[in-house]
């Protein structure tokens, strides 16, 4: 005997970004039956932002983030939005400690962003990040998932890329 073709579900928890405000709000979208439903946490309790089925959504995600876009409105969630200022202030120690040439400070700085990024992905998978991908492309919505591998493999061959223009510009402009 078969079972019958059930549509999965799953949660992703974490925090939606508001643009007006700039601030947080605790946020889960959940997938079920195929219908994403987006709740957020305001004053009075939870408030139902967003519930279509989930074959009209764009689900675009980076990092720690998943961004839902639905009816033309895009509504970004993070797994941890504290990374986001954690990472803010670690760039400035980074940068300061540049300034007053203090590489001890600079090397902690830089570790600390590492360990910030590790807390993040732990946070997303924690928060259903990679079920909720899977759940949303099985009920017929468009994902795509930029992970933290891509993310570092970018930005290396980036850098890479920045050096071999210096060493090149170097030499053109040391041979002439």
């Amino acid at each position: 005997m078969s079972m019958p073709n059930h549509l999965p579900y799953a949660v992703f928890s974490g925090a939606l970004g508001d643009t007006a405000t700039g601030g947080w709000f605790p946020a889960q979208a959940a997938v079920s039956g195929g219908v994403v439903t987006l709740w957020v946490a305001s004053p009075t309790g939870w408030t139902q932002r967003l519930s279509v089925p989930a074959s009209q959504v764009t689900v675009k995600s980076a990092a720690q983030r998943i961004t839902l876009v639905a009816a033309g409105q895009s509504f970004p969630i993070l797994a941890d939005p504290g990374a986001v200022n954690r990472a803010l202030g670690l760039n400035a120690a980074n940068v300061v400690a540049g300034m007053v040439d203090a590489p001890i400070a600079g090397a902690a700085a830089t570790a600390g962003r590492g360990v910030n990024q590790v807390n993040a992905a732990q946070a997303f998978s924690a928060n259903g990040g990679g079920e909720f991908l899977a759940a949303m492309r099985a009920s017929g919505a468009r994902v795509s998932r930029l992970g933290y591998g891509a993310i570092v493999a970018i930005g290396c061959g980036g850098g890479l890329l920045a050096v071999i223009a210096v060493t090149v510009i170097t030499l053109l402009l040391l041979n002439l």
